[in-house]
């Protein structure tokens, strides 16, 4: 009988480590409610109202006129008011709440009897309650800082303490990239194979986990002390997703660049400097959101398509004892009749990325006590990335080589991602917030032509030497003398100059 009376609070404490790990996706507010003479007005009724959707917050003040009201929609506008019998109502209008932040907004309130001749407008100071180094990127940063490529790392910059590393990641305090953590509605989007040069989900195919133009809030959090934030040693970036509102709203969007609206090479003096190889990034999406069931239920989606394309353009050079175009046409030619292989193109091998994005996110006002909400993420992204050639005629070095498409990396990469939370109020001071959240991510690595021996022909003169980049497990004595028969072909083709050769 003590077993079972006891197995609950074991099982509450074995999972309190895990539940510590959530983020806060939610804004709070506090304040005290007082008369005019100074007297605090315990059982005051305090009421926001969030305009956009029509959700209404409300608790009573305690004693010594003190009132919380918790798991708030971050943003705004918001409407509050502050009552008691007998005292004239106190309110405050266009207010927006930060993400993850409580607020305190103070009241005073004038006796019903009192006559008012003179109505005096004076400033008001907001304070806040912060657990660290916290810097929040609202909707209107968001909407007025520049980036360059759509890319969240350009909003991340905003934070005093985050430097951009030579790979594209973002160092927080200066910790490396990878051990910051990156949540979008609660649910983790972090690099899950800790190879990726972002740390994100989708970072190993160059692609943003999710659009800009589907995120509402920022919060990048530096060393935290709050017990409800964990899993990371880094910094903590937080975003939160837009919602719907009792209003339909939308927007369609298309993003194109290419070398015309690019500078010239950089790094370089202006002399040198030159136009940049063609090349062609667009996105387009839209958005869409409003009511399902006015002041009860609201959507939001945002869908989002990218499709980069930058040419490697390579020109070949060669010199007065052979021509490199005709020797490398009659090389392809022998593969593709010989073995029936095709290295693919090596004079443009184009570094391409395409990305589906899709975010959605489902708002529900229970009752005035419980609001659930259900978001999903699909992040679908590909990249092929090729070498470029880059042999000039006359050595032999490392960094002079014809590398054709077929021996191109190519990087797959999904991640789908959700979470349900449910935000409860029991009592002026029991508040709950329950959340599922679940991110499964799928990566890959490949080439992009088909298997064939990777092959490496520096020289003949005192017999080759042939590095071969794959092995197969079966048919080694065949391998071998393809191999052998695709040295004399090249010897044959080429003569006698060195030279490097990726398939």
């Amino acid at each position: 009988m003590q077993l079972k009376k006891i197995l609950p609070l074991i099982v509450a404490v074995l999972a309190w480590p895990f539940l510590m790990n959530g983020q806060v996706t939610t804004s709070s507010i506090s304040g005290l409610v007082k008369n005019n003479s100074g007297n605090s007005l315990a059982g005051a009724t305090i009421t926001a109202t969030h305009i956009p959707t029509g959700t209404v917050y409300s608790t009573t003040a305690r004693t010594g006129g003190r009132f919380d009201i918790n798991n708030m929609n971050a943003g705004g506008p918001y409407s509050i008011e502050a009552s008691f019998v007998g005292f004239e109502t106190d309110s405050k209008t266009n207010l927006f709440l930060t993400l993850g932040e409580t607020q305190t907004f103070n009241f005073i309130l004038n006796d019903k009897n009192g006559q008012l001749s003179t109505v005096v407008l004076t400033g008001r100071r907001t304070s806040s309650a912060k657990t660290g180094l916290e810097t929040s990127i609202s909707r209107d940063k968001l909407a007025l800082l520049p980036t360059v490529g759509r890319n969240l790392n350009d909003f991340f910059r905003f934070t005093p303490q985050a430097k951009l590393t030579a790979t594209g990641g973002i160092s927080l305090g200066g910790q490396n990239n990878r051990f910051n953590g990156f949540l979008i509605d609660g649910a983790i989007n972090n690099d899950v194979f800790g190879l990726s040069e972002q740390g994100t989900n989708g970072g190993r195919a160059g692609t943003p986990p999710i659009s800009i133009d589907a995120i509402d809030q920022i919060t990048v959090q530096l060393s935290p002390y709050d017990a409800a934030l964990g899993n990371f040693t880094g910094g903590a970036i937080n975003a939160i997703t837009k919602s719907g509102t009792n209003e339909f709203h939308g927007s369609a969007y298309y993003v194109f660049r290419n070398q015309n609206f690019a500078g010239k090479t950089p790094g370089v003096v202006d002399s040198l400097r030159k136009k940049l190889s063609n090349f062609d990034n667009k996105t387009y999406g839209f958005t869409i959101g409003g009511p399902i069931i006015k002041n009860k239920a609201f959507f939001f989606l945002n869908v989002e398509r990218q499709d980069d394309s930058r040419p490697q353009p390579y020109t070949p050079t060669g010199n007065s004892t052979f021509n490199v175009e005709d020797t490398i046409a009659k090389l392809v030619g022998h593969l593709k009749s010989k073995y029936g292989y095709d290295p693919g193109d090596w004079k443009t091998n184009p570094d391409e990325v395409k990305r589906t994005n899709i975010n959605t996110r489902f708002d529900f006002t229970i009752n005035s006590r419980h609001k659930l909400t259900l978001s999903y993420r699909y992040n679908k992204a590909e990249r092929t990335n090729p070498s470029r050639s880059t042999y000039n005629g006359t050595s032999a070095s490392a960094s002079s080589n014809i590398n054709f498409l077929s021996g191109a990396e190519f990087f797959p990469s999904t991640t789908h991602s959700g979470n349900l939370e449910l935000n409860s109020k029991y009592s002026n001071k029991m508040n709950n917030k329950f959340r599922v959240s679940f991110t499964d991510v799928v990566d890959d690595r490949a080439v992009v032509g088909t298997p064939f021996p990777a092959i490496q022909i520096l020289g003949w003169d005192n017999g080759p030497n042939i590095n071969l980049g794959s092995e197969i497990s079966s048919g080694a004595n065949l391998l071998k003398q393809r191999i052998i028969n695709f040295y004399d072909a090249f010897k044959y083709y080429w003569g006698k100059h060195a030279f490097t050769v990726g398939a």
